[in-house]
């Protein structure tokens, strides 16, 4: 299952067993030729929205197709949540891997191919002050693979060296966007219990074609940077799933009735892309 990997990072996380790695912890590793292109061959690479805009852009290709051409998305059972991945790669070889091995997409390589061999889970806990849920977050080292010689003779790192040289800030942002409102949608509006297929065409746009949002609200580049503009897809998703959950009886809405004075749905998400409130 897509999930194992994931689930099984996450009952670590939960159970506190899962070896915590500061930003001093040093460690060795480099991409060599012998071995380069192995793990492009078979492996499940989950995607989030944003490593799946910054490839598309890369490529100069519409967010919607690339999501079609690259992506497949399977239905969580136990979350309600859709996972994506990349679907060459789990098949193998990564249709961007290059006859020497090489990542003909590097610069736009998701975040977790930008981090390998570190990885980072995040949970939500305890409410705070405030009635928000804290993130919990943990950076690891993945389980080696046995064909990886990376760590042999590789070059000395500590754990922060290596985010830098990742450049993987920003994926970090634009993830716990992502990640809080996946949690929101299992934690507040039970999501597992209502959640199909009519659904989930209605959210795949905002989360998967931004491309096609800008153009219906002449949104350009230069007025609403790509960050933002994530922000604000994220917050349209989150209102959208609030006011369905509500219809089954779920979530912070649920038995209100439509919100007041704050117009139809479409006409709130839209004030939401178009000014980010």
């Amino acid at each position: 299952m897509v999930f194992d990997f994931q689930k099984g990072v996450l009952e670590k996380l939960q159970t506190d067993t899962l070896e915590e790695l500061n930003p001093e912890h040093a460690f060795h590793f480099s991409c060599c030729d012998e071995c380069m292109g192995r793990c492009c061959r078979k492996i499940t690479i989950l995607l989030e929205p944003w490593d799946i805009e910054v490839m598309a852009r890369h490529l100069e290709m519409p967010g919607q197709q690339f999501f079609t051409t690259y992506c497949t998305m399977e239905l969580d059972r136990q979350t309600g949540w859709p996972a994506v991945w990349l679907t060459h790669a789990a098949d193998g070889p990564c249709a961007f891997m290059l006859p020497d091995g090489k990542c003909s997409i590097y610069p736009a390589r998701s975040g977790n191919c930008r981090t390998f061999p570190l990885g980072r889970a995040v949970r939500y806990v305890k409410e705070d002050s405030l009635g928000q849920p804290s993130r919990d977050e943990r950076l690891f080292m993945v389980e080696r693979m046995q064909f990886c010689l990376g760590d042999r003779d590789g070059k000395s790192w500590t754990v922060q060296e290596w985010l830098d040289d990742a450049d993987v800030l920003t994926w970090y942002r634009m993830s716990d966007q992502y990640t809080e409102l996946v949690d929101y949608a299992m934690r507040e509006l039970s999501v597992r219990q209502w959640m199909n297929d009519s659904v989930l065409r209605m959210v795949i746009p905002f989360l998967y074609a931004p491309d096609i949002l800008r153009k219906r609200l002449g949104a350009a580049v230069d007025e609403v940077s790509h960050e933002e503009f994530h922000r604000r897809r994220m917050a349209a998703v989150k209102m959208i799933l609030t006011d369905l959950a509500a219809g089954f009886g779920c979530g912070p809405r649920a038995g209100k009735g439509a919100a007041v004075n704050s117009g139809s749905l479409m006409e709130r998400v839209g004030s939401v892309l178009a000014g980010g409130k």
